[in-house]
């Protein structure tokens, strides 16, 4: 299957070349007796413009991690400047890689590969020099690193170690939901946290007006003041909740949204304060576009425990094992494709329209990118153009 914008474009121009010998033919004019037809002059250059081949193509090529690790985690704050994390296992060789050049060279910035120290995983970063990665840990929380400058990496607090969702909106503020059923803040990266919201609300379940709790499941601000959390699912598909700050997460309003639908191991994203795109449990596809008081159901499935990731506010995707599911339309359809990737993917991230990154075991880091139709490279696969140059 073609991509939207390749098939468009594909069909765009059979239709134009289709226009094209239509006009040709009806430019013949009426021969003597005996003699062809003639076209009028410039017909046939206009024909082979319209056959015009592309110039390029869109690629995923292998820049992998030169060690046999499990990558957990990947994050690019440009189309060449990123970090993966992972280890040996969940349980040994903690590592974060960092590369400049788009994966053709990497630095190990943190961890030994043949260490007992546990992976690192979450990776995310606030700009283009602060992040936040967690490395496992006994107990019931996990450490919390930080870096300032992109290059070290340094223990700043823990994070719940059973959490449902997490979101760093600046180098101190971040939110978690945790198993608590309720939202928890940090204003001083990591070193404590404090409740801001319990996923409560008053419903109509089963015809009666009921007061339930929920799990919160997804977490995401488009900007430092406004952010959205989706919590559910309700008892008997009475529907989701969806709550919304607009002061940074000091204070959260709620409603129910979605009815029949489930929260659980979701997925929410929001282009900007108004704009946002969900993905339920069983990877139906929904948009709003009026701050999530109401939600439209789109063309698309995406897959299970896959998240979403966008370069602006019209192309995005969400990949899960060897499937990428993405729009270049704000949401407003979604198409699938089987990568034949080498190994499962266990996280993605997309800094440009042009450029992304998937991660996974055996030190996998594909990457995608837009190249001359004549580029070749070992291990490459083909992939849909979201964008053209």
């Amino acid at each position: 299957m073609k991509t939207m914008r390749e098939y468009s474009g594909g069909a765009w121009r059979l239709v134009l070349i289709l226009g094209l010998s239509l006009a040709a033919q009806a430019t013949y004019t009426v021969p003597a007796h005996g003699q062809a037809p003639a076209k009028k002059p410039g017909a046939a250059k206009a024909a082979a413009k319209g056959a015009e081949q592309p110039k390029f193509k869109a690629i995923w090529e292998p820049v992998n991690v030169p060690e046999d690790i499990e990558i957990k985690s990947v994050y690019f704050v440009s189309a060449e400047e990123g970090w993966v994390a992972g280890g040996k296992n969940i349980m040994a060789g903690g590592v974060i890689y960092h590369t400049k050049d788009g994966g053709k060279t990497w630095e190990l910035q943190i961890g030994d590969p043949e260490s007992s120290d546990r992976g690192f995983s979450d990776l995310q970063f606030v700009d283009a020099t602060h992040g936040f990665a967690v490395q496992g840990s006994s107990g019931n929380t996990h450490k919390l690193f930080a870096t300032s400058d992109g290059q070290s990496w340094v223990p700043s607090g823990t994070v719940p170690e059973h959490r449902y969702a997490s979101f760093f909106t600046t180098p101190t503020t971040g939110f978690v939901a945790d198993p608590n059923k309720r939202i928890i803040r940090t204003n001083d990266a990591g070193k404590k946290w404090e409740p801001v919201y319990d996923c409560k609300i008053k419903a109509e379940i089963g015809g009666l007006t009921r007061e339930a709790d929920c799990y919160v499941y997804g977490i995401h601000f488009p900007n430092p003041n406004v952010g959205y959390a989706i919590g559910g699912p309700l008892p008997e598909d009475s529907g989701n909740v969806l709550a919304k700050t607009e002061d940074g997460g000091a204070t959260w309003t709620a409603w129910v949204v979605l009815p029949g639908e489930s929260a659980h191991e979701s997925s929410l994203w929001f282009q900007d304060a108004n704009a946002g795109v969900f993905r339920a449990k069983d990877g139906k596809m929904f948009r709003t576009t009026d701050g999530g008081k109401t939600w439209t159901g789109v063309s698309g499935q995406g897959q299970l425990k896959s998240e979403f990731s966008f370069a602006d506010a019209e192309v995005g995707w969400t990949m899960y094992y060897r499937r990428m599911t993405y729009t270049t339309n704000a949401g407003r359809s979604w198409l699938s494709r089987e990568i034949a990737f080498p190994a499962m993917v266990e996280d993605s991230s997309l800094p440009a329209r042009d450029r992304g990154y998937a991660v996974g075991e055996h030190g996998m880091v594909y990457r995608y990118r837009i190249v001359p139709i004549d580029y070749t490279a070992k291990g490459m696969l083909a992939a849909p153009a979201m964008a053209t140059r």
